[in-house]
């Protein structure tokens, strides 16, 4: 087996682990890792800074190849990162001090899945903290290998919202090895061996899609018994998306709000009303249920795997979050309030 020497680890959870000392108003609830490689990722998703593509433009210090979206990943000695989860963090933590879970995600490049299968291993033995891994694709067996080495959850990312997009985006187009329905395929069969709610894919809101193509997504990914994580697109300098907007923030709060409706199984797609730009018009609540539903926090908190909050990864903690990393305020509360209301039935 080949040995992992470096990982990567987003520079909140390196905080934490006392490997980076910074001031940060929220730490992360889970741990995120980051598979290391010098050449980057041969996924060439267009928005991504760790691409080959991308890496081939940058210049300059290390630290200018350690970004994913607009966060910091520096890489560390692997060896010196079990030493720490076996001595600080050797079991499951609900704490503010420990984590929910460590989330291991993955660059695409030849020995992948070697890297995978050793850090996999080794954590194990260090903690028994719950683990997540989101992966390139993998052959189905190897997801029942994964399952057995005690893999909680299991994602495989679309990105985008339909085949055309995502071919655009992360496949063919962009002279990607990725296909839609190759992710289709695995996800499906994902479910299968990890169960429903144990498997999940992840959405960029603003590559080009509309607000009915977001939430027909949710609701397919539903009806497979798959987790749908939300993310707002962050432009990353030398990216092949480097000149692209982020998205409309009323926009990506009609796009959480309608996912929120469609996972309490409540409601289906066939209940929002759309104009014919895709743009929603209507939701199946009137504003007493709005309110109700923005009390309580968790549509516009991170999604994803249960208990991630993923401090800032789309916005600065300067500005308005499109994913709160926390439960929002009663001031926060007015103003989603004010952006939604218009889009609720009239209360008869």
């Amino acid at each position: 087996m080949i040995n992992v020497d470096k990982i990567r680890i987003s520079i909140g959870s390196a905080v934490k682990l006392g490997l980076k000392q910074m001031k940060v108003d929220v730490l992360p609830t889970n741990c995120h890792l980051l598979t290391y490689h010098p050449d980057g990722c041969k996924g060439n998703c267009g928005f991504c800074p760790q691409s080959q593509h991308t890496r081939h433009l940058l210049t300059g210090s290390d630290e200018d190849q350690d970004y994913l979206s607009r966060v910091l990943w520096p890489a560390f000695e692997f060896d010196k990162v079990l030493g720490i989860f076996e001595e600080k963090f050797p079991a499951f933590n609900r704490t503010k001090e420990g984590f929910q879970r460590i989330c291991i995600q993955s660059l695409n490049y030849e020995s992948f899945e070697q890297d995978i299968d050793n850090i996999l291993m080794k954590l194990r033995k260090s903690t028994k903290i719950p683990i997540s891994i989101a992966i390139p694709p993998i052959s189905e067996i190897k997801i029942q290998f994964y399952k057995d080495l005690g893999v909680e959850r299991i994602c495989f990312a679309l990105d985008a919202a339909t085949p055309e997009l995502f071919k655009f985006v992360k496949g063919s187009d962009c002279e990607g090895p990725y296909s839609w329905d190759e992710h289709i395929a695995l996800l499906k069969k994902s479910v299968e061996v990890f169960g429903r709610e144990y498997v999940s894919t992840h959405l960029i809101i603003g590559l080009g899609e509309t607000e009915g193509e977001i939430l027909e997504f949710v609701q397919n990914m539903k009806d497979l018994g798959v987790r749908t994580g939300l993310f707002a697109f962050f432009p990353v300098q030398k990216t092949r998306f480097e000149s692209h907007n982020r998205p409309n923030l009323i926009s990506f709060r009609k796009s959480q709000l309608g996912k929120f409706l469609i996972d309490t199984k409540k409601w289906k797609f066939e209940d929002f009303q759309f104009n014919d730009k895709g743009e929603l018009q209507e939701f199946p609540i009137d504003i007493i249920e709005l309110q109700r539903i923005i009390a309580i926090s968790v549509p516009f908190e991170t999604s994803g795997c249960p208990g991630c909050n993923r401090p800032y990864y789309t916005s600065s903690p300067r500005e308005e979050q499109y994913n709160y990393p926390r439960k929002i305020t009663v001031s926060e509360q007015k103003k989603i309030y004010e952006e939604l209301h218009q889009y609720c039935k009239r209360v008869e």
